[in-house]
């Protein structure tokens, strides 16, 4: 039987501490997640992470994450094998992956017109790290983080997004799948 757990978590600062939080109108800052040249900074408030354990051994499953990844509509751009992680760190969708809509995944509050996932473009983060458990199988570790820009209003800002937790779960299931097909 497989179990998912999903801990969210602060970033170094975003815990409260004594004096007054920066930003406005007293709100803490967005912690910065990754920074690259082509992407700019990504923040978010609380990065999401699921694990759970596979009864396979890494091998096996570091070839059902490749399938799942793949299934899941997200290129591979990182793929290190000796640090046993896998994923993207610069994903760009607008409305939909893996032929769901976006809030399905994701959750970056509502505006009057609806999900804001589902209108503005997702910047995001998904990462799965495959390690060797101490009875044989793999410890799967998949962290996601994602800030969402308003595409139709004309500014350059990011919002904090969080995670509902399906899209770890169907990559965990496609995992899963892969493995008992062999």
């Amino acid at each position: 039987m497989r179990r998912m757990m999903i801990v969210a978590f602060s970033l170094a600062g975003a815990c409260a501490s004594g004096g007054a939080p920066p930003g406005a109108g007293g709100a803490a800052s967005p912690a910065a997640i990754y920074t690259s040249p082509e992407t700019g900074t990504l923040f978010a408030d609380r990065p999401t992470v699921a694990t759970t354990t596979i009864g396979a051994a890494p091998a096996v499953v570091w070839n059902a994450l490749k399938k799942a990844y793949a299934e899941l509509e997200i290129p591979v751009a990182v793929e290190d094998a000796a640090a046993h992680q896998i994923g993207n760190t610069n994903i760009v969708k607008t409305r939909q992956l893996a032929g769901s809509s976006m809030s399905n995944w994701i959750s970056c509050g509502s505006s009057v017109t609806g999900e804001k996932a589902n209108e503005y473009r997702i910047y995001a983060s998904l990462l799965t790290d495959a390690l060797p458990d101490a009875k044989g199988g793999t410890a799967l570790r998949t962290t996601l983080t994602a800030s969402a820009r308003d595409v139709e209003g004309g500014t350059t800002s990011r919002i904090a997004c969080t995670s509902t937790g399906r899209l770890e779960q169907a990559l965990f299931d496609r995992v899963n799948a892969a493995i008992a097909k062999g």
